[in-house]
C-alpha cells in the first residue's frame, strides 16, 4: 500500500523555500505525516524527528505550533529563515485547516 494513500497535501512557501506537508488526520489526531520540500534544515535527520514529535497531536494549529516550537526549543538543528510558523503552516494547509 502506497503510504501517500489517504494523505493531503499542503504547501507553504517559507523564505528559505517551500514547504510540503503530507497529512493523514484521523480522529482529529495526526495518524502520519511526511513533510519535504527545498527548504534548508540541517542536519536533515531532524526532518524525520520532527514528523516522530507530531504523530498524535491534535490536528489544531495551536497544538502543532506548540509542539514545533517545544521542538525547536529542545534540539539542535539549524533552520535559517524557516520557523515554527512556517511548518505549522503546511500542515494546516494539509489538514484544510487555514
Amino acid at each position: 500500500m502506497d503510504r501517500l494513500e489517504g494523505m493531503k497535501e499542503g504547501l507553504h512557501k517559507a523564505r528559505s523555500g517551500l514547504i510540503r506537508a503530507f497529512v493523514k488526520v484521523d480522529d482529529n489526531k495526526i495518524r502520519d505525516i511526511i513533510i519535504s520540500g527545498d527548504f534548508i534544515l540541517t542536519p536533515e535527520y531532524y526532518i524525520d524527528e520532527m514528523e516522530k514529535s507530531l504523530v498524535g497531536v491534535e490536528a489544531s494549529r495551536d497544538k502543532i505550533l506548540e509542539i514545533l516550537k517545544k521542538f525547536y526549543d529542545e534540539n539542535n538543528f539549524q533552520s535559517p529563515e524557516t520557523h515554527p510558523e512556517d511548518f505549522t503552516e503546511a500542515i494546516m494547509k494539509a489538514i484544510g485547516g487555514e
